[in-house]
């Protein structure tokens, strides 16, 4: 399931990517992370943090999701097909950006582990954390591009809402499930191989 046909690449002049679960497999154990910090099932993490009022509490939070996220980076591997979407994109010279709601130390860590060849990264330090649209905008300045003309690829609700709160397009990758929240994306991408050959066949 598709909306490649229904898309028009030539608009795009950047993409940006989310890491976890988008580029690499490097998302910490999420339930065991909830579990840890006394919270529910889905329940936002870095809300949950926000949400605590003693310095002490919040920074034994803090220390425990570091811990989480790091740990994932360190046994993270590519995601089939996120390597050559990259080599792709890089010979269309598109520019190319990291959007996370990673801390820097695990995302470096992750990138450097698979050597993603991807320079500019933006982590939950460098701008609010999505869904927040604060971080496609530094890009797009960066870039002096506008919103409308980027592509932002993820694999959860976070990065469509981020994409839709810029005004920028957004992929969905769900190479499982299709999730409930899928019919706003712009472009559903069950397999990258698939993304790359419709974006080939757009240009033609």
């Amino acid at each position: 399931m598709t909306q490649f046909s229904n898309f028009n690449f030539d608009e795009i002049q950047g993409v940006i990517f989310d890491l976890d679960g988008t580029l690499a497999h490097s998302n910490p154990d999420f339930p065991g992370l909830r579990r840890e910090l006394g919270m529910g099932p889905g329940e936002d993490v870095l809300a949950h943090v926000d949400s605590l009022s003693g310095a002490a509490e919040r920074e034994r939070a803090l220390a425990i999701i570091h811990e989480y996220e790091c740990r994932a980076s360190h046994s993270s591997s590519w995601v089939d097909g996120a390597k050559e979407l990259i080599a792709f994109l890089r010979s269309r010279s598109l520019p190319l950006a990291i959007l996370t709601r990673n801390i820097p130390e695990a995302a470096q860590l992750t990138i450097n582990k698979l050597g993603i060849d991807i320079d500019l990264v933006l982590t939950r330090h460098d701008a609010q954390p999505k869904p927040h649209p604060e971080g496609i905008h530094l890009i797009c300045r960066q870039w002096q591009l506008a919103p409308a003309n980027i592509l932002y690829v993820g694999d959860y609700l976070f990065d469509l809402q981020t994409a839709q709160n810029a005004g920028s397009r957004c992929a969905l990758y769900f190479p499982d499930t299709i999730p409930d929240y899928a019919h706003q994306a712009d472009l559903l991408v069950p397999c990258y191989h698939g993304f790359i050959e419709a974006w080939q066949q757009g240009d033609e």
